[in-house]
């Protein structure tokens, strides 16, 4: 079942890796989100510390980058239904 979660996140990493597009970035959040919480849900220890390797593993060094501009469309998008 987690290798489930891992590979859509790949496959999302992969296609946002070469499409510059905020909804494919946040697709890939999305996809992180699902693989921590399965991840949260897993009784033993050892296996959700090896769970959370193997994410570590998957992510590319832009993904903080990628998170913060995840943000940065967030807040700009509430902005614009505030006003």
């Amino acid at each position: 079942m987690l290798s489930r979660y891992l590979e859509d996140l790949q496959h999302s990493i992969q296609w946002a890796q070469f499409e510059d597009d905020l909804d494919v970035l946040n697709l890939a959040r999305r996809k992180m989100e699902e693989a921590i919480s399965f991840i949260a849900g897993l009784n033993n220890s050892e296996q959700q510390q090896s769970a959370y390797h193997q994410l570590d593993s998957l992510l590319p060094m832009e993904w903080p980058i990628w998170m913060e501009t995840c943000r940065y469309g967030d807040q700009s998008n509430n902005e614009r239904l505030v006003h």
